[in-house]
Formats: C-alpha cells, structure tokens, sequence
C-alpha cells in the first residue's frame, strides 16, 4: 500500500478532530481560569492531548499547578491537594487522591479524564521530583516537532498499542507518550523511525540534543541494564526509555522489520484473539506437565503489584532449577485471581549423580568431596558419587517451599502475604481472560 495514502487513511481513524481537541482547550481553560482567581496559582496543560500528540478519544487533561521553589516539599502536597480536591467539588466532579511522588487528585469532570497535578516552577537543572520535568516536555515537543510531526507520533503509539507495547507502566513496561515524541523529533518522521530502527543494534543509544559526543562512564554505568538509551533532551542524565524491557525492544525492532517490508492498515487494527477451553486444554495435552498455583489478588496498586511478581515468578523459577526440574515456560496473570503456572518437567529419578572436582584440582578438594559424600567413583578425571534427592515431585517441592516464612525467602510482601493461602488448581478453568492469556503466552496457532 502507498504510505501516504495509508497514513492519511489511519489519521482519518486516529488522530482527534478539531472539534475534539477544542473541547478539551476549553474544558483546560474553564479549570486553569478557576485555580488562577482561587488560589493565584499558574497551571500547566500536560500531557498528550496538550500537544497534539494523542489519540483521538483520550479525553485526559493532565493540569500541573505550578508552586514556587520556596515551598516546602509538605507544604506543597498539602496545599496541591487543597487544590485539586476544591477544583472537583466546583465542577461537580468525583475524585480519588493517588500517590506518585507524591500525593495529586485524579478523577472525572464532565466525561473529561481530570488529574490536578502540584510540581514546582523551576528550570530544568533545578528539578525537585519527576514531575517537574513536565513542563519543560511540553516546551521541548512545542518547540522541536511541527504539525505532521505530532500526527507521526500518534500513528507511531497506535502502531504500539495494536502490537501491545505502548504505555511506560509496569505492567507494559513498553514505550512512553514522551518516548514517542522524542523519536518522531529524532528521526523527523515515522516512516524513517522504522527504516532505521530495522538496522539498531543491541545496545542502542539515541542522544537528540547530541549533549555528549560520547556517554561518560558514570551514565554508562548507570544505564547498562537497560537495552535502548534514549536520553532526555530536558534532562541529559536520564533514559526516557528507561522502562523498555529488553523482550519489548526486541518486539519493536521486529515490527518495524515486518512494517517496513509489507506496510497496511492491519498494523494500527488491534484485534483480540480469544481461544476456548478445548483450544486451551489441546494446547496444554501436546506439552509437558503443568502446575498451576492460584491465590487472591496482592492488595496494591498495578506499579506495586507486577514487579512484585515478576520477582516472585523469578524466585519460584529459580529454586525449582535449583533442584534440577527443568522449566520449559512460565507466567504469571493477574485477573480476577492471581495465577503462576510453570510448563515443566514434575518428576526426577529418585537418584541423583553430583559432580565433584577433578583429582588434579588438589588434595583438599578430594578429601572435602568424599567427606561429604561415600559412594563416589572416577568419570573421566573427575570425582562423582550417588545420591537420594530430598524432592523428586516439583509440585511436593513447590508445596514445601510456599509453607516457609516467604518474606525471609525473597518474595515481596504484597504476594507473600496472598500467596500464603495459595491452591494448586487445573491449568484450564473457565476464565475467559485466563484463557486468552495462557493462548497468547503459549503461542497457540489460530487465524487472525
């Protein structure tokens, strides 16, 4: 398909209207009106849909009540939440008071998605918490990307959200609305993002306001757990694409590979695929043996809860290789119920060989060897003896490992304190999401 044909045909579904984006101007305007004649404060339209950046249907006003530099930290969450909590009462809105770094209302006005954010009016170099970069995000889109540019960056998270790496939380883990932005202004457009991002290498470092020629030592050190380096152009020692998980850099490397070799409108249609229970359970009879361990949702918010259980499956994991069972997949979801199933190899032999070390290795090592073990014999130069396993069922360990103070074992407070009253369940049950999950996680064939 001719790209310019297909990128005005995308637009036409994506990217707001005129009508829609003066809607929410005004609706911006009747909130930052009213906060400037209560309180004297200035506010700060954030956000995508200040940008011309968002999707059409994101009716989100982010609006940052900008407090001076003097305030004290405590005195500017107590005075920021005054004000969020008197601008919902006005407009007849409901709201919620949530914590980032800290504490801001968020709630609904008039079908309008509201959070009242309080940040201080400081320079980039002064900042006091993340939300004080905002901002100067906003000021750096506004000044770097021109009209077509900001459509690319729509087109760009909607390519994202159908292939389900866009959003920076920790349960995506994917690419940021900011992220987005930065790209489209590094590479000019989004047909030339994807040309080049076919041909990045593992390790990829993208400096926009080219602020060093090379990166210092220290932010390599800094940053050398994370595949793509993306620095701010407001803040040149932090990596906007800093929650990109390795898997998810991957995925977008390979989408673009795929977009670029046969471009169509089918990349920004997200279609959800649903399997059924005999789908699932046909799956699940062709492969090795399942456990499947189910306990109630870990009361926290999603930030909380999903890096907690990505340690605990990580934890679980590696005890079970500790013993020897081999894992062959593993995952996690967290529905209506929390579910960890592993696909695994459940019973061992009864005996076990070890390993020793080789008889050139010294004395000291032979004699610490056979001191601990009695029946050991010569593999090649190597020592070896036999041994009875202390667990030959995966589930009867798993079972003895979870009745343990789990805290002192690794596992985060939020799970342990759920996972505690955890059952063993069947890998199938009838749990639409849970089944949609376990057909994607276990690659099930189906037409799309």
């Amino acid at each position: 398909m001719n790209w310019e044909r297909l990128r005005e045909k995308v637009l036409g579904k994506v990217y707001p209207s005129e009508k829609e984006m003066e809607a929410t101007q005004k609706q911006y305007k009747r909130i930052s009106e009213h906060i400037e004649k209560e309180f004297d404060l200035e506010t700060h339209f954030a956000g995508s849909a200040s940008r011309g950046t968002g999707m059409k249907g994101d009716n989100d006003l982010d609006i940052f009540v900008l407090f001076p530099e003097s305030l004290k930290k405590k005195e500017l969450e107590n005075k920021g939440l005054k004000v969020g909590k008197q601008v919902f009462q006005f407009f007849d809105g409901e709201y919620e008071v949530d914590y980032a770094e800290h504490p801001y209302t968020k709630g609904t006005i008039n079908d309008f998605e509201v959070e009242i954010v309080p940040c201080y009016k400081t320079s980039p170099d002064n900042i006091k918490s993340s939300v004080d970069r905002t901002p100067h995000h906003s000021k750096w889109v506004e000044e770097n990307l021109d009209k077509e540019q900001r459509e690319d960056v729509v087109l760009l998270k909607k390519l994202l959200d159908t292939e389900g790496v866009y959003g920076s939380s920790l349960k995506v883990q994917g690419f940021s609305g900011y992220l987005c932005e930065v790209l489209i202004g590094e590479y000019g457009s989004l047909k030339e993002l994807v040309e080049s991002a076919v041909q990045w290498e593992e390790k990829k470092v993208i400096d926009t306001e080219e602020h060093y020629e090379e990166l210092p030592e220290e932010l390599e050190k800094k940053f050398s757990d994370e595949p793509f380096v993306v620095l701010d152009p407001v803040d040149e020692e932090r990596n906007v694409a800093s929650v990109l998980t390795e898997e998810n850099y991957a995925r977008f490397i390979y989408l673009c590979w795929k977009f670029r070799n046969n471009p169509g409108i089918r990349f920004f249609e997200k279609v959800e695929i649903s399997y059924t229970e005999f789908e699932v359970q046909q799956e699940v009879d062709k492969r090795k043996d399942f456990i499947l361990i189910e306990f109630e949702n870990p009361e926290a918010v999603e930030d909380v809860v999903y890096p907690q259980m990505r340690k605990t499956l990580g934890r679980l994991e590696s005890e079970l290789k500790k013993k020897q069972f081999r894992v062959f997949e593993s995952g996690f979801h967290v529905g209506d119920k929390t579910r960890i199933f592993f696909e695994i190899d459940r019973e061992l032999p009864k005996t076990e060989e070890v390993k020793g070390p080789s008889v050139f290795h010294g004395e000291n090592h032979i004699s610490q060897f056979t001191s601990k073990y009695s029946n050991t014999y010569i593999k090649d130069t190597r020592l070896y003896a036999k041994t009875d396993r202390e667990f030959t069922d995966a589930k009867k360990f798993l079972k003895h490992y979870l009745s343990e103070d789990l805290e002192e074992k690794g596992i985060p407070h939020y799970v342990a304190e759920k996972i505690e009253d955890y059952s063993f369940s069947e890998t199938v049950v009838r749990d639409e999401k849970w089944l949609n999950y376990l057909g994607d996680k276990l690659n099930i064939q189906k037409e799309r």
